[in-house]
């Protein structure tokens, strides 16, 4: 891979930006198409980018659909999938290594966002959780909230529920995920590790609740103006 080094610059391409680099402390990179570049505050990524964090470093990533990824140190994902269709929009997340904590904003109908690794994927329903994959694989999905389906990637596996307050634990090539309870311990430590992380989960919420307000209230009034419309061209030809 060729390794370029600097200030991460900004493609502009005629597709929707999948996301951007929203938090950074510390270190981190993201490979392009066989370039490395250092990722900066503000950074567009795109479908195909890899972003990995380094020592002591953190990085949040915001994607088009108000939903947050937090990658811890030593991490890495990268985004796999960005399409929107006229079914809805689609996600997908290949995370390889680390922990990645995860909140997804209630999807509307019709909409995927998914979540793989190298033992499972996480079919996401509008949720926090936080995902664990060790060097060998395993692939551990805690639920503080909302909940997931946990499928393995052997062909015939079935989706398992995993609801809040549970995790489920799999390894490379195993057929069913071990689920089980949370501990209080773990729910608290969560809750105040990443308590800044679930605050800016929450505005991304609230703004995404504007946002849907303001699209409903635009069709509405388009709508409304249609069937005006429509009313005067029946009454000229009366």
């Amino acid at each position: 891979m060729n390794i370029l080094l600097g200030a991460l610059t900004l493609f502009i391409f005629n597709a929707e930006l999948p996301a951007k680099i929203s938090y950074l402390v510390g270190t981190a990179t993201v490979a392009r198409k066989e370039k490395m570049y250092s990722a900066v505050l503000n950074a567009s990524l795109y479908v195909n980018d890899i972003i990995t964090t380094g020592d002591e470093s953190t990085c949040e990533i915001e994607f088009s659909g108000y939903s947050l990824i937090r990658l811890e140190p030593n991490s890495s994902i990268k985004i796999e999938r960005k399409e929107e269709t006229k079914k809805g929009i689609f996600h997908r997340i290949f995370a390889s290594i680390g922990e990645i904590v995860t909140k997804v904003a209630k999807l509307n109908k019709g909409d995927e966002y998914e979540l793989r690794t190298d033992a499972a994927q996480a079919f996401i329903r509008g949720t926090t959780f936080k995902t664990s994959i060790d060097a060998d694989g395993t692939s551990s999905f805690s639920v503080f909230e909302g909940k997931i389906g946990v499928k393995s990637l052997i062909e015939g596996a079935k989706e398992v529920l995993v609801d809040k307050n549970l995790k489920s634990i799999i390894k490379k090539g195993e057929l069913v995920p071990f689920v089980d309870k949370l501990s209080d311990l773990e729910i608290s430590a969560f809750t105040t590790k990443f308590d800044d992380f679930i605050k800016r989960g929450a505005v991304l919420d609230e703004l995404r609740e504007k946002f849907e307000k303001e699209k409903k209230k635009k069709e509405e009034e388009l709508k409304k103006k249609e069937d005006e419309g429509i009313d005067k061209l029946k009454g000229m030809f009366k």
